[in-house]
């Protein structure tokens, strides 16, 4: 494996977020719209330029009131690859990125689109409510 890869395992251990959304809205027929992003913060952008380089995906902002870059990275294909790459190098977010996983895959097969759904991804994000 590139070392790259699991530099930035590591760095994500550190500085990255898997976030997973949940928002009530009655356009849709579960109720409930769900919304997944990976997420790195760093001071220097050009960190976040080689994670963008070698994982082929993200999009950059500026927070002015915190002076910080992010990186997101809304594509659940391009999520599930990259939580893929890193997972075998993972120590601290280690399980919360297989739950991520699992609910990426979820929604990939856009079951999470149904009541029922919502309810498995729920439990799968947040087993302990």
């Amino acid at each position: 494996m590139k070392p790259e890869i699991i530099y930035f395992a590591g760095f994500f251990d550190g500085e990255g977020s898997c976030i997973v959304r949940f928002r009530k809205d009655a356009r849709y027929a579960s109720g409930c719209q769900i919304n997944t992003r990976l997420n790195i913060t760093q001071k220097e952008k050009s960190v976040l330029e080689k994670f963008r380089e070698i994982f082929g995906c993200g999009k950059f902002h500026f927070h002015k009131r915190d002076k910080l870059w992010y990186l997101d990275v809304w594509r659940i294909k391009e999520q599930t690859d990259v939580i893929k790459q890193i997972l075998p190098y993972l120590i601290v977010k280690k399980e919360k990125a297989e739950r991520f996983l699992e609910v990426l895959h979820v929604m990939s097969k856009k079951e999470h689109l149904s009541v029922e759904g919502v309810k498995r991804v729920r439990l799968l994000w947040e087993p302990q409510n």
